[in-house]
């Protein structure tokens, strides 16, 4: 599967400082690092259904805009951006220029590795532009077939670098046709112009929300699990981890994976196994960027016996419950049997006397 990451805080790519006073403003207003990410995707043959040439672009995780090669026009998805419709037609031109690189690639490769066209292949390329809050810049981009990568860009060197032996040759000629220079002015200029552009039109769909947390613990044959679970959070960029006596990270041999919520937010259950110890703390430290210090929520160990104590509780109120009814009940019988008594005894006394009258 093809993928990347770009750090919130961290970066190994090279950087460019941005000096205009309109961008330095915007960084200003709108605190925090934000992404542009563009997903390209091509198939080596038309497939009946799919268009063979599509581009998704994202603002963070807001997907704003595609384009493909049935209708060759770019489209906004998000009403607020519509007032571009004359931005739409220079986008128009740029991915049709993409698109005609893009089929130069994808048909070097089928010739070059001798791929024959009669079975679907798929190149992706998935590119981005991160502006930091301090005014930086990092672009990164890969290639891949199939799911398999191929070629990274290397922004210092200004080329292509291949991944595997079986891309070396790609990369070469991808590096002769002037593709990377081409690529540089994509990503350092029209990219972050976009950027800068689309920041102030689509703000409400990116406003942070915070972190809410629940934590619980599960029994096995292994042992105790302690379970933090972490929802409801925008942007996706969260750091969640265990802590022991307040100091001692606890690894998770479990990989956790961020997964998306309905309404745009995200959310992370992050497990760890613990051996009970006596008067070891627990506690689950969440960092994201809503949050202006990192937020601590402790385990509470008494937890689970509070529960059996409340379950026991409510044992013992349903069994007065059912006592008292059961009291009740006898007594009535009681009540019923005595006052059955007491009749047979009149009727008894009654006939005695009509007997003796007579």
């Amino acid at each position: 599967m093809l993928w990347y990451q770009l750090a919130r805080k961290k970066s190994c790519f090279p950087a460019v400082l941005i000096t205009d006073p309109v961008n330095i403003f915007l960084f200003l207003f709108f605190l925090g690092s934000h992404t542009l990410k563009y997903y390209i995707t091509m198939l080596s043959t038309a497939y009946p259904g799919l268009p063979q040439y599509s581009v998704i672009a994202y603002v963070d995780d807001v997907r704003y805009g595609r384009y493909n090669s049935d209708t060759r026009h770019a489209e906004f998805l998000i009403q607020s951006l519509m007032v571009f419709s004359e931005h739409s037609e220079g986008l128009n031109k740029q991915a049709q220029l993409i698109e005609t690189m893009q089929k130069a690639i994808m048909n070097f490769i089928m010739d070059s590795s001798n791929m024959t066209y009669d079975i679907n292949y798929v190149f992706q390329i998935q590119a981005a532009c991160v502006l930091h809050e301090d005014g930086t810049v990092d672009v990164y981009e890969e290639g891949a077939l199939d799911g398999k990568q191929l070629v990274v860009f290397d922004k210092e060197t200004v080329e292509f670098v291949p991944v595997t032996r079986e891309a070396v040759l790609l990369a070469q000629w991808v590096n002769k046709q002037a593709f990377a220079k081409k690529y540089k002015i994509l990503m350092e200029n029209r990219c972050t112009q976009h950027l800068t552009l689309y920041l102030p039109y689509i703000k409400s769909y990116l406003d942070e929300k915070v972190p809410r947390v629940k934590l619980s613990s599960s029994e096995s044959e292994s042992g105790t699990k302690l379970h933090c679970r972490v929802y409801g959070f925008y942007p996706r960029d969260v750091e969640v981890k265990w802590i022991k006596n307040g100091r001692d990270e606890i690894h998770s041999e479990e990989a956790a994976q961020i997964l998306p919520n309905p309404d745009g937010t995200y959310q992370i259950r992050v497990s760890v196994g613990v051996t009970p110890e006596g008067g070891a703390t627990y506690s689950c430290h969440i960092d994201h960027s809503s949050l202006e210090n990192p937020l601590v929520v402790l385990f509470e160990t008494e937890t689970k016996n509070s529960n059996i104590t409340y379950i026991l509780i409510a044992v013992g109120v349903i069994v007065l419950f059912l006592a008292f009814g059961l009291g009740f009940f006898i007594q009535r019988k009681m009540k019923g049997f005595k006052d059955g008594q007491q009749s047979v005894n009149t009727n008894e006394q009654e006939t005695t006397q009509q007997e003796n009258i007579l």
